[in-house]
């Protein structure tokens, strides 16, 4: 399968500032002002598109801009599968475990399964991404 980068499409899941939760909390400490901003948008290619039976491909967007003091990010979590983040556009950062990276366009980071994880868009633009990670027993739609 071949696809361009900007034409990229399938299922797709957008999180607003006050559907930032995780474990029954907000990520953020206060989202006063800022409950009905995109967050995150999220865009998984379907295995039929992609035909690919054990492998996902994801397309992310962690939206520019703060809520209150906090830069947007992701909601962080682990999986039993390793992933690689592809990155092409905008800067941030990424935690893996405790360590912080510095990340940009052209950068590519790779996760070992079971470390925590979360990517925080600390630019003035979208930071956009590609993860490829193999198939868990959960949805990532659901649990992103």
């Amino acid at each position: 399968m071949k696809t361009n980068l900007k034409k990229f499409t399938g299922n797709k899941v957008t999180m607003k500032v006050k559907d930032s939760v995780k474990n029954g909390k907000n990520i953020y400490k206060n989202t006063k002002g800022h409950e009905n901003e995109i967050n995150t948008v999220l865009v998984d290619l379907p295995s039929k598109k992609s035909g690919l039976k054990n492998l996902m491909v994801t397309m992310n967007t962690v939206c520019s801009g703060k809520v209150n003091k906090e830069s947007k990010m992701t909601r962080g979590h682990k999986h039993d599968a390793d992933e690689v983040y592809l990155f092409l556009k905008g800067s941030g950062k990424i935690i893996i475990d405790k360590k912080k990276l510095t990340v940009k366009k052209d950068d590519l980071v790779t996760v070992p399964s079971n470390k925590y994880h979360r990517v925080i868009n600390t630019g003035r633009n979208d930071l956009v991404f590609l993860t490829i990670f193999q198939k868990h027993g959960q949805s990532h739609l659901k649990s992103y």
